[in-house]
């Protein structure tokens, strides 16, 4: 993917979360902004994400809830590490819609 390609999905997000409160569309454009595994996942503590963003570590706890349970972000359960979750970006918005084609 190039830069312009992953560039052209975030603004399609930001698009497309334009009902978010706005720290909801902060994390979230953080989460698609962040590197990711394979999965999508994004291995970095919620301390570090925080700190990143210049929130408190409850206040980024307290957002991503929200995000999870409008069901922007989605828990790994396989990345989990004993008590330590991750979180990637859920299945939906416009960047996951599958283009129509024409029939002719």
């Amino acid at each position: 993917m190039t830069h312009r390609d992953h560039r052209d999905l975030v603004l399609d997000l930001l698009r497309s979360t334009g009902d978010l409160p706005p720290l909801q569309r902060l994390v979230l454009i953080q989460y698609s902004l962040t590197d990711q595994d394979e999965t999508g996942t994004v291995r970095r503590s919620s301390k570090e994400l925080a700190a990143e963003v210049q929130m408190s570590p409850q206040l980024h706890s307290r957002v991503r809830r929200a995000l999870i349970e409008a069901g922007w972000l989605e828990e790994n359960e396989a990345a989990r590490i004993g008590n330590v979750r991750y979180y990637r970006l859920a299945r939906r918005g416009p960047s996951n819609v599958v283009p129509l084609r024409s029939a002719g």
